[in-house]
């Protein structure tokens, strides 16, 4: 394998169409059209970072800078995935050295990753490479479009 990590906002589109088969076998349900919008629509300081061996997608980084009142400017990857049949082949590792990079360039002193609990495997690849757990937090979503279909939003309580 000689993987080269490309630094983009833009996948060239043979890219784009792998990345679209590699998140929709992660799970993701996203078409081309929907994928390109959802690039489209990403902060200007978001960043990719996409891992090729030749013409190839091995694996992929969203990189972003996350500011709030608590922590200040936070380098953060927002999502990490590499390809099946590219795993323990230190694309990961790549592309976390390469996010290390740009959150240093970037002027950002901290990366900050999300793994979920279960996810067993990226929670020991993390710790391998010298992360450490900050926190353990819940997420709770709700569906809004689902609500919106129901015409049934939470009412707040009466004070």
């Amino acid at each position: 394998m000689n993987l080269q990590i490309v630094r983009t906002r833009h996948p060239p589109e043979l890219h784009l169409a792998m990345l679209q088969v590699m998140l929709t076998e992660a799970g993701v349900r996203v078409d081309l059209e929907e994928l390109r919008a959802r690039l489209e629509s990403l902060p200007k300081e978001d960043r990719l970072l996409i891992g090729l061996d030749g013409e190839h997608l091995a694996g992929f980084a969203h990189l972003r800078v996350s500011r709030d009142l608590t922590a200040g400017d936070t380098a953060e990857v927002v999502a990490l995935l590499v390809a099946k049949a590219y795993r323990r082949m230190g694309v990961g590792r790549h592309l976390i050295a390469a996010a290390e990079t740009w959150a240093l360039e970037s002027g950002r002193a901290r990366l900050l990753l999300h793994t979920d609990v279960i996810r067993t495997e990226a929670n020991a690849f993390f710790t391998a490479l010298g992360y450490e757990k900050s926190a353990t937090t819940l997420e709770f979503i709700r569906d809004l479009e689902r609500v919106r279909q129901a015409d049934r939003p939470t009412q707040p309580p009466r004070i």
